[in-house]
């Protein structure tokens, strides 16, 4: 099944965003998605579908959930974990969450580098319903 323009254009979007996190420094789920008008799981099926050569190419392991939480253990290409990743970069991980707290590596995805606007969403207008006729 093909995706549409729309899931092309945010996760090009979200690879952006993700490409311009710093060593050494996170950002979140849901930081993304606010800065992108997204959902945060719909960033987080973006980074978990990632193909062995973007997992070489592009931080993903710099992700995480709002609370700091690892999730799921996702590895590299090398069989490397997240984790791993992270503790490599000296980012602290205790048991399946960053261990520093997560404010001294943390980066808001609207601080980073990217050159992406913050994205809005159109309004959502709705009809009113219509009357019933004959009353």
């Amino acid at each position: 099944m093909a995706k549409s323009e729309a899931f092309a254009r945010i996760k090009e979007q979200v690879l952006t965003v993700v490409a311009s996190i710093p060593e050494s420094k996170l950002t979140t789920y849901q930081s993304i998605g606010e800065h992108l008008a997204v959902m945060p799981r719909h960033v987080a099926y973006i980074l978990s579908q990632l193909d062995d050569g973007a997992k070489l190419e592009v931080p993903w392991y710099r992700v995480v959930s709002a609370d700091g939480s690892l999730g799921v253990t996702k590895r590299d290409p090398n069989g490397d974990t997240q984790a791993e990743l992270l503790q490599r970069e000296g980012i602290g991980v205790v048991g399946h969450a960053v261990g520093p707290p997560l404010a001294s590596v943390m980066v808001p995805a609207a601080a980073l580098g990217h050159g992406i606007p913050r994205q809005e969403r159109p309004a959502v207008t709705r009809r009113a319903p219509k009357q019933m006729r004959g009353h």
